[in-house]
């Protein structure tokens, strides 16, 4: 009985190391989003404050 249970688990293990291979590729090529973020349109509106800069000291 304990001949065939470590080759049982052997395929066991490879058949699920498999399988999860396959699914990753699958979802690899599924892009995640439906637009992508170069399409998206702004829902918020920029501001209009002007950027802050920081005062240049002379040296002396």
């Amino acid at each position: 009985m304990s001949e065939w249970i470590a080759p049982l688990l052997i395929i066991i293990a490879l058949v699920l190391i498999i399988g999860n291979f396959s699914t990753f590729q699958k979802s690899a090529k599924t892009p995640l989003r439906k637009k992508s973020l170069n399409d998206l349109e702004e829902t918020l509106p920029r501001t209009n404050k002007p950027s802050i800069k920081a005062e240049t000291f002379d040296k002396k």
